[in-house]
């Protein structure tokens, strides 16, 4: 059986550090809550995911703050790692390094904020994976990206992406067009106040905390 590990990518949530997009609409408080309640629905959808389905989840956490609390809040079936890296691309290639140098054949990342992930998605991504894996968002990035052990994704980690701009995915694309790259379903990731108000009411179902938190406060998105 292919040895197969899930990261997801993600901020402590912290008032001014993340999702700060958002506060175009929201306070530095509210808007840290907003990923708090993305990543607390993560962790129910996700929480039986390892013994499910035998994929190890690790969650690469940022260094907005000491993370001993935040790292209670895990569900014991999951690792932790910090990101290491001046910038996206060499936290996300280090992250990639670390977890493949523990004997990982195949591993897929996501970040924390794209609602409509669900634990079924994350399988397909594994079994549809040859060389690399992408999942393509509207706003022209994306969302997930796998490879499997061998692959060199360093061309895309190590070039001057301008990361969080709409360029991302076509620039991606272009770099690793040297090996087959198969492609999920567009989802979009929550940045603005558009995307809350976006959200589906099956969407708001499947992320309840979420969801509790839009229905008090969907007044504030305009």
């Amino acid at each position: 059986m292919t040895k197969q590990a899930y990261i997801l990518f993600t901020r402590i949530p912290t008032p001014n550090k993340v999702k700060t997009r958002l506060q175009a609409r929201l306070s530095g408080i509210e808007a840290s809550q907003v990923q708090g309640d993305m990543l607390q629905d993560f962790f129910a959808k996700f929480r039986n995911f390892p013994v499910q389905q035998h994929i190890d989840v690790f969650v690469a956490y940022s260094d907005e703050q000491d993370p001993s609390i935040f790292l209670t809040t895990l569900p014991r079936t999951f690792k932790a790692m910090p990101q290491v890296g001046a910038d996206m691309g060499q936290r996300m290639q280090n992250v990639f390094a670390s977890v493949f140098a523990l004997g990982y054949e195949a591993v897929v990342l996501t970040g924390s904020d794209i609602p409509g992930l669900e634990p079924a998605l994350i399988t397909t991504a594994f079994s549809k994976l040859q060389d690399v894996v992408i999942g393509p968002s509207p706003d022209g990035g994306y969302y997930l990206i796998g490879c499997r052990a061998g692959i060199d994704l360093a061309p895309m980690f190590t070039s001057p992406i301008a990361w969080g701009q709409d360029t991302v995915y076509e620039t991606t694309m272009k770099l690793l067009q040297q090996v087959h790259i198969a492609l999920l379903k567009p989802l979009q990731d929550v940045d603005y106040p558009k995307d809350l108000v976006a959200l589906t009411p099956a969407t708001m179902q499947q992320n309840r905390n979420l969801g509790a938190w839009l229905i008090k406060n969907r007044g504030k998105l305009g």
